[in-house]
């Protein structure tokens, strides 16, 4: 039929582009021209491109994006980063591979600063990689973790894929934000499982904090403070309705700015200006995918793609447990050659109304989803997260797979855990008033 084929033609264009090369950014823009191309008669419709590409940028939540990346940039800038990493090594740094529980705990930490997976890995992967090396770990084995433990930060509160699944589906912001943070937990508490067996079997040391007392002890928490205070503005100014996502993200930055001055005294103009520099270019990538997926969403709607599949869906009587599990296979396969914020604005629009139909809560699904996109980052060929890592600790990307192995399992797993379990993500949601 028409509406199967003018779909279908646009996805293979866009998988073409991305095979040779092109940047996803503009895969996704040239996959929705070539609708307007390929079927008949919508070249008198050209004007509704660049229409759906202005509208899709300009909605009010879309703002939070930039702001949590300039927070989560001053955090960054000010050294927040290092006073994080001393607090983790005084928490776990004294069992046997302490540096790696360190990194875990760290980023469990830094994402409530900055909500960004790869924001994580440029900021504490340095620190932690170099740590780890100086004290007898492998560098690929090093990368290996900082990548793994990187993938949770969008998932605890604030996150920036939940946000953009929030808006994408009118999903209760706090609801996602209070049903992400048992699940990210979760990642967190299977990678330390992991790094405790592979301790054990390697002999890797512990890395105490040498002459520690009492008043050391407390300064490191002192200067830890400030980092760790930031998300319980965010996230209790949000569920107590105080605020919106989006005025919490600019609390973030006047709150980041305000510690960088005041506390720290280590934020001068020109690092703001820098800091600025770096994050308008992030924000600009990540505008120009919602822009684009925003065109495809508007071909997928008017091509009646959703009912179709909804049609599809009740015609093959699947149950509500073996379509989520569809859907996570999907979702995986997908996470090998596109990236996270991409899956979620092509499919977070396509598939909700589907799983809601079939009496899945939308809060679980986006949790579910955003678990699964995550995991991408840590997946071959085209898994960013990787790349990322290997540039930062120079290791072949290959060596890095290989290490990363047992903790990509234990997320899958963790991923099984949320999706047929429904208590993990929506008891906190549940406790806090915003689900029934």
């Amino acid at each position: 039929s028409t509406p199967l084929y003018s779909s279908a033609a646009s996805d293979v264009y866009k998988r073409q582009l991305m095979f040779l090369g092109s940047p996803v950014i503009f895969a996704i823009g040239f996959a929705g021209l070539s609708y307007f191309f390929v079927k008949p008669g919508m070249t008198d419709m050209l004007h509704m491109f660049s229409h759906k590409f202005f509208t899709g940028m300009d909605v009010f939540i879309w703002l939070s994006i930039p702001l949590f990346i300039i927070a989560g940039e001053i955090m960054t800038s000010i050294g927040m980063t290092d006073r994080l990493v001393q607090f983790s090594r005084l928490l776990v740094g004294r069992w046997r591979g302490g540096l790696a529980y360190v990194n875990v705990v760290g980023s469990m930490m830094f994402s409530g600063v900055s909500g960004s997976a790869l924001a994580d890995i440029s900021a504490l992967g340095p620190v932690e990689i170099d740590m780890m090396k100086k004290d007898g770990y492998d560098a690929d084995f090093a990368a290996a973790v900082t990548v793994s433990s990187a993938i949770q930060g969008p998932i605890i509160p604030p996150s920036i894929p939940l946000i953009i699944f929030s808006s994408l589906t009118n999903t209760s912001v706090a609801a996602l934000f209070l049903g992400g943070a048992i699940p990210g937990a979760l990642m967190g508490i299977a990678q330390i499982i992991v790094i405790y067996f592979i301790a054990r079997k390697n002999n890797f040391p512990a890395n105490p904090i040498k002459a520690l007392t009492l008043v050391l002890a407390f300064k490191i928490f002192y200067n830890a403070f400030w980092a760790l205070f930031m998300p319980l503005i965010i996230i209790g100014g949000i569920i107590s309705g105080v605020f919106t996502a989006t005025e919490a993200a600019s609390i973030a930055v006047a709150y980041a700015i305000v510690v960088g001055i005041c506390a720290y005294r280590s934020l001068s103009l020109k690092q703001l200006w820098a800091i600025l520099d770096r994050a308008v270019r992030t924000s600009a990538s990540v505008y120009l995918i919602v822009g684009f997926a925003s065109v495809i969403s508007w071909i997928l709607a008017n091509e009646r793609v959703p009912s179709e599949l909804t049609m599809l869906v009740e015609t093959l009587d699947l149950q509500p447990w073996m379509l989520l599990l569809c859907l996570n296979i999907f979702f995986l396969i997908n996470g090998l050659w596109i990236g996270d914020s991409v899956q979620l604005l092509l499919f977070a629009p396509l598939f909700t109304p589907i799983v809601a139909a079939m009496g899945v809560d939308p809060v679980q699904f986006g949790v579910i989803m955003v678990v699964n996109v995550m995991i991408g980052l840590m997946t071959p060929p085209y898994g960013l997260g990787l790349y990322l890592g290997s540039a930062i600790s120079g290791q072949p990307l290959a060596n890095i797979v290989r290490k990363s192995f047992p903790f990509l399992i234990s997320n899958l797993i963790v991923l099984m855990i949320v999706t047929y379990i429904p208590a993990v993500s929506l008891t906190l949601p549940r406790l806090f008033g915003f689900l029934n």
